[in-house]
């Protein structure tokens, strides 16, 4: 049986699929292409497609929210070390909604992160068990991706909305990277459906 989670999260990128395929515009079908490209690589751990020079600018800018800090990270290097921080622990997302502009991307949706009680405990969050079991942790999430001329990725604008929810996991509701893995190559597309240009031979 499929973690319910694991369905919410193939469902989310069917999302962004759609609004790829319904899009006419040569630019904004070009942004939706690369946003979903993005999301099936960074949620399989493939951090260095996703800050290819072919999809993401030499120089981008990341401004991220957690509660109320917001952080800024300027540059490859700062931003290499945001998706190294972030994506260490399991992840999906869920209740997708989104769109595309010639500006770029909005979304709306619900961060989840996977982890236990005793890591919970550990960041200040209040828990009934604060041990080894295993919760998910539910953030309303608003996201902002500019991009530029070419379909290139600028930066991200990421925002936490609220307080985490907090889930106790059931038996069926638990999953692995390896699950999320292979719903990300199901809906992968090729590098060229997301440029405006043809690659060079």
């Amino acid at each position: 049986m499929t973690s319910p989670y694991v369905e919410k999260f193939r469902d989310c990128l069917q999302v962004i699929a759609d609004m790829a395929d319904a899009e006419q515009d040569p630019l904004r079908k070009a942004i939706a292409n690369n946003f979903l490209r993005h999301a099936c690589l960074e949620f399989s751990g493939e951090t260095d497609l996703v800050l290819n020079p072919t999809m993401t600018v030499d120089d981008p800018t990341y401004h991220v929210k957690w509660g109320p800090s917001l952080t800024t990270y300027k540059g490859m290097g700062d931003v290499r070390g945001y998706y190294d921080a972030a994506m260490n622990v399991l992840s999906t997302f869920q209740d997708h909604t989104c769109w595309v502009s010639d500006w770029g991307i909005a979304s709306y949706s619900t961060f989840v992160r996977f982890t236990t009680g005793a890591v919970l405990a550990s960041e200040g969050m209040k828990v009934d068990k604060p041990d080894d079991t295993e919760y998910a942790q539910l953030w309303p999430m608003a996201m902002f991706w500019p991009y530029n001329e070419d379909a290139k990725l600028l930066g991200e604008d990421v925002y936490m909305l609220a307080d985490p929810e907090h889930r106790e996991l059931a038996p069926d509701e638990k999953f692995t990277q390896a699950d999320l893995d292979e719903v990300c190559r199901a809906l992968l597309r090729p590098l060229s459906e997301s440029l405006l240009q043809p690659l060079p031979n």
